[in-house]
């Protein structure tokens, strides 16, 4: 090259392939919970209990930042399709722990996701695919 590139140009191309790959993994998040008739807090919800195990619906309510009786609604709407359970909870029989099924496990995964962006790279000749690739790698050596 006969142009220096400065960080500037650096970082809106970085900027413009980051929003680029953002928007085909959201668009692949959204037809997600479409296909699955989700809706966000919904899916909030089976990645908590996904992360950390049963939870309380109270917690699920703070976490979320809703009203317990939307969390009553959101999780009988999951327990219904099969996605999550109620267990009695020992310490206080009023409450129960939400617990997540397989059914529900299943639905986290999004292999859309990862395709999309996967589709851009299939456009690519080897020759740019080996350029990215080496970029990509040097990137990930180089970031503290």
């Amino acid at each position: 090259m006969d142009h220096q590139i400065s960080l500037d140009m650096l970082m809106d191309t970085y900027n413009q392939l980051e929003q680029k790959l953002t928007n085909y993994r959201i668009k692949a998040f959204v037809d997600h919970l479409r296909k699955y008739d989700l809706t966000l807090n919904q899916f909030a919800i089976l990645t908590k209990v996904q992360r950390e195990g049963p939870c309380l619906s109270v917690h699920l309510a703070q976490y979320l930042e809703i009203k317990a009786a939307s969390i009553t609604y959101l999780v009988d709407s999951l327990e219904q399709r099969g996605y999550v359970t109620r267990l009695d909870n020992p310490e206080d029989r009023r409450s129960h722990r939400i617990t997540l099924t397989d059914k529900g496990n299943d639905v986290l995964y999004i292999p859309e996701m990862d395709q999309s962006v996967k589709e851009q790279f299939e456009h690519l000749d080897e020759e740019d695919k080996e350029m990215v690739y080496l970029s990509i790698r040097l990137l990930n050596r180089k970031l503290k």
